[in-house]
This record gives C-alpha cells, sequence and structure tokens, in this order.
C-alpha cells in the first residue's frame, strides 16, 4: 500500500500492525492506552460482523490509538518493534488535536500539560528525541512503497494495486462516548465444549515463619497505640477540638481516626455528629452578627428573621452532609460524613500536619486504567499478574500490607481455543521474612494455564514481590479475601 503524501505534510493516521508481524508480544506492555491485543476475536461494528483480525498476530483497536501523544514524543510500539511493522494506516488520517482530544477521553483523570508530548514536536515537552518513532514506515507488508522524494509526488497519484485482503471493518467517526467505550464490541467465539476447570493453587496455607495466632488478633496488636505522654496528650487535644475538628472532609477525618488508633473513641462519626449540634449553635449567632453589622437594632422582632436563616443554613448543611444515610440508606459504618461549609479552608490548614503526623505510606505501583470498555482489559489488572498493585501502612506496631491478585485470564486465541473462561484460579502463594523485607512469591499452577503464559504477553507464571519494610520484624500472619492477599506484620516487641 502507498502512504499518501499528506502524511508526510505532517497529518496523523491512526497506526495498525501488518502481517509482517513476528507475535514477539514486545508492542502490548508499552502501548499507554492498552490499545493492542493478540489476535483471535471477532468484531462487530454498526451491527456487522467482521472475521477475526489475524488471528495468529497483534492488532491495535483504532479508537483507542492516541499514536501516543500526550504521553510520548514517539509512538512505543513502533520504536521497540524489531521488524518494524507498527505503520500508519493509510485509511485512516487523523489530526494531533483530534489525537489529544481522545487521549484526555481515554484517561479522564490524568492532566495533559499545555505542551504535551507529541510525535509532531519532538523534545517540546524535555522528553529525549526518539528517531525510530518518529521516523515514516512508507513500507507497506508485501509491497514496496511509492517514491516520496519530492514534493511534485503528491496525494494526486493514484496508489498501487494491492491484492484483495480479508474484509475488515470500516473507520469509525465521531468521538468515544457511553464514558470511554468505543464503538467496538467484543464478541466471544462460541465453543462447542463447556470451559475446563483450571488446578488452583491454596493461597492462603500456613507458611513456616507464620506467628499462631488468628490474623485480626496480629492486627489489633500491631495497631495498638503505644501509651506515652505524647499520645495522652493527642487523645487530650483532640477531645477538645472534636467539634470543630468534625467540619473537615471524610478523607481527614479518617486520617485522624487511623492516627488516633483502635481504641481510642474519636472517630469520624462522633466528630461529625458534635460538629452538627456545634453548627447549629454557631450559625444563628454568626448571621445575628451579620444583621448588627448591617444597621440591626438588637433585641427586637427584626433580629428573629436573622437568627432563622441560621438554624435553616445549619440544618440544609446537615442534610447535605448526611445525604448518604438519610437519603441513601446507607448503614453508618458505610457512609462518608462530608464537611461543613467552612470544613474545606480548615483542612487547607490541617492536612500539613496530618501529613506528618501519620505514618502510613501507601507504597508499590498502582496504574491508572486508562481505559473502562469492559471488553478491554485495564492496567491494573495486568499489573496484578506483576504482583505490583501493593500498598502498606505502617502502624505503631507492626505494619498491614495489602496485595491484589489477580481476577481474569487475559485474552488471547490461545484462552479461547482451549476453553479456559475469564476466571483467573487462584495462585500458590508463598510468603517469607527475609531480614527487614516481605517476599511474597505467586505461582500459576495449571499447567495448561502455564503454557498459555509462555505465549502471551503481560502475563508471567510467576512474580516475586520484595517489600522493603523497617525493622526489625517479629513475624506475620496472613488472611486471604476475594484475589486480595492481607499480612499483619508485627515489629520486634510488639
Amino acid at each position: 500500500r502507498w502512504v499518501p503524501a499528506a502524511f508526510m505534510a505532517g497529518s496523523s493516521m491512526a497506526t495498525i500492525i501488518t502481517q509482517e508481524c513476528i507475535n514477539c508480544g514486545a508492542c502490548e506492555p508499552e502501548c499507554p492506552n492498552t490499545a493492542i491485543y493478540q489476535g483471535g476475536v471477532e468484531f462487530e461494528r454498526e451491527g456487522k460482523k467482521f472475521p477475526a483480525l489475524h488471528a495468529d498476530i497483534f492488532y491495535i483497536v483504532p479508537e483507542k490509538c492516541t499514536e501516543c501523544v500526550g504521553f510520548f514524543d514517539y509512538e512505543a510500539c513502533a520504536a521497540v518493534c524489531p521488524v518494524d511493522c507498527c505503520v500508519p494506516d493509510p485509511g485512516r488520517p487523523e489530526t494531533e488535536g483530534a489525537l489529544i482530544v481522545r487521549a484526555k477521553a481515554l484517561h479522564p483523570d490524568k492532566d495533559f500539560p499545555a505542551e504535551f508530548p507529541s510525535r509532531f514536536s519532538p523534545g517540546r515537552s524535555g522528553a529525549p528525541e526518539q528517531a525510530k518513532g518518529d521516523a515514516v514506515k512508507a513500507q507497506a507488508p508485501g509491497k514496496a512503497a511509492a517514491s516520496t522524494s519530492g514534493p511534485g509526488d503528491s496525494a494526486e497519484k493514484p496508489a498501487a494495486k494491492a491484492p484483495a485482503a480479508k474484509p475488515t471493518p470500516p473507520p469509525a467517526s465521531g468521538p468515544v462516548r457511553d464514558g470511554g467505550a468505543s464503538t467496538v464490541a467484543r464478541v466471544e467465539r462460541a465453543l462447542p465444549r463447556p470451559a475446563r476447570d483450571l488446578a488452583a493453587g491454596m493461597p492462603g496455607r500456613a507458611q513456616p515463619s507464620e506467628l499462631p495466632d488468628a490474623f485480626t488478633e496480629i492486627l489489633e496488636r500491631a495497631r495498638a497505640p503505644k501509651v506515652t505522654g505524647a499520645s495522652r496528650l493527642l487523645e487530650a487535644g483532640l477531645l477538645l477540638t472534636s467539634p470543630a475538628l468534625g467540619a473537615l472532609p471524610a478523607s481527614s477525618k479518617k486520617a485522624l481516626e487511623f492516627i488516633a488508633g483502635p481504641r481510642s473513641w474519636f472517630s469520624a462519626q462522633m466528630s461529625t455528629a458534635l460538629n452538627v449540634i456545634h453548627n447549629f449553635l454557631l450559625y444563628p449567632l454568626l448571621f445575628y452578627g451579620v444583621g448588627l453589622l448591617t444597621g440591626l437594632e438588637p433585641f427586637t422582632e427584626a433580629d428573629k428573621s436573622w437568627i432563622v436563616l441560621g438554624v435553616l443554613v445549619a440544618g440544609v448543611e446537615t442534610l447535605v452532609r448526611l445525604r448518604e444515610g438519610i437519603f441513601g440508606h446507607l448503614p453508618v459504618e458505610r457512609m462518608r460524613f462530608g464537611a461543613s461549609l467552612y470544613g474545606a479552608p480548615l483542612g487547607v490548614l490541617v492536612n500539613p500536619v496530618l501529613a506528618k503526623m501519620s505514618r502510613a505510606v501507601h507504597n508499590g505501583y498502582v496504574p491508572v486504567d486508562g481505559f473502562y470498555g469492559r471488553e478491554f482489559e485495564a492496567k491494573r489488572e495486568r499489573e496484578r499478574r506483576y504482583g505490583e498493585v501493593y500498598s502498606v501502612d505502617e502502624l505503631d506496631r507492626g505494619y498491614y500490607v495489602r496485595l491484589e491478585l489477580p481476577r481474569k485470564i487475559p485474552p488471547s486465541a490461545a484462552r479461547e481455543e482451549l476453553a479456559m473462561g475469564e476466571e483467573m484460579p487462584d495462585y500458590d502463594i508463598t510468603v517469607s521474612l527475609d531480614g527487614n523485607a516481605l517476599t511474597i512469591r505467586g505461582r500459576v499452577v495449571d499447567p495448561a494455564l502455564r503454557a498459555v503464559c509462555g505465549i502471551s504477553p503481560a502475563f508471567p507464571a510467576d512474580f516475586r514481590t520484595e517489600i522493603p519494610l523497617r525493622g526489625p520484624l517479629d513475624g506475620f500472619r496472613q488472611r486471604y479475601l476475594d484475589k486480595t492477599l492481607e499480612l499483619a506484620v508485627l515489629k520486634t516487641g510488639a
């Protein structure tokens, strides 16, 4: 196929993977939009079904491809491809503006700077230039590209005639809809046999260095605060200031609750209740003061309206703050107790102090999903297979660690051919304390699934995660619930 001269002039085209692909899988983990998938699936668009696109190679979903605009100043897939088969699609021209709009739609939680990285302006955002990513791929599969040596060879030149190809979906137009879900829907191929049962490991089995007590008891022991003069002073301060602290946003009150410890009386629920009572007294006084400043004569019939206005404001604020329980019928333990009218500015002053007092540190790579369509795999699920989605909370006498494990087997032609279904079986988990580090090893047990790991990209059969902790440490206890491994670790002397 011939690449039109318009591409050379600076317009953009969606990237495609040609039949020269050797199925190495190098491109799939590099894509910031998770737009690259292994072949072997059918597509449906506008009510029409199309056959699988090159079942033995990878393919790019065009509605998710942004040519890495907004992330890099080069195309990541083209930069790592060993056979240069990631090339622009001549049948789908797009502009840099359209690509950055798509990137913002796919990543609603990401802030893109005004000088965002783009392959059209290498080095604009300070990123190193990638000559390979910026090079124009003018060689199409099986055909020599037409010469584009000068301005005379423009788009008026007719394209070389190519042999008939398999029918492919027509290009879609219009913005991404349904909260990021594209118009392309993934259709599972019908299989004549039921999904097979896969062998699962024992993620919660007892480990040699594990403590004998129950998990909840070990966690309670790790969270128990050390009784010191500073802790008594902190508890007294929280007691005196709780009516005002109840005005803080829910996240700040939860942080205070965590700092106070499980045995403290302070809670987000109690402090919010005290603040509500406090505001029913504070707001009428404030509005009465405003009336006096505007010339109100005190102790007359006119001052009643200002007091009633303060009570109404306090009542409306209470309904808004407790709306999840009043209107949503949520139980108290699931409610978020919101901030009062002056809670947000108060939080600006209090949050830096909370950050210094809190020792709850979240570690580990927790990626942004980036795309929320149900038919595509999220980055978070991919990183779970590497054991890289975890958090660590440092407590007074230990640590609380949570490691998320994969929920689904990644989509691939091999998974469908072997009728494995989508649910990921439990990993076989081994936990050990090596000095001041917690080491977690995960292993896929089923032999057929391990074979799929060998041919599927971004799907290791085993992972090893080492989490450094500040020791010395005495031991740990684990609990496994809903594909999440929880660990309560005790410091020496706890």
